[in-house]
């Protein structure tokens, strides 16, 4: 992959029981996807093997990934993606 000095990467996680989203930025492409890649296994784990939740992972795209979090009426929905940042 070539370098592109006027970009750099983004990682952002959204939730649908908050308004605040997370967004942590990378140097590289490869930095960011490791990141989600990583973010998105450990989050599913704690979500069902700590919290004991009935939650599901799915992967939409290779740099898109949902958790949803089923409560009785309701879902919690965790949305992971890559992004790009041109400066």
């Amino acid at each position: 992959m070539s370098k592109n000095p006027n970009k750099s990467y983004a990682v952002v996680f959204t939730y649908s029981f908050d308004d605040e989203s997370s967004v942590y930025t990378f140097a590289t492409e490869e930095q960011a996807m490791k990141f989600l890649d990583d973010s998105y296994a450990e989050e599913l784990r704690i979500e069902k093997e700590e919290n004991g939740w009935d939650s599901e992972g799915e992967m939409l795209s290779e740099n898109h990934y949902i958790i949803t979090s089923h409560f009785g009426d309701y879902d919690d929905i965790t949305d992971f993606y890559f992004a790009n940042i041109y400066n």
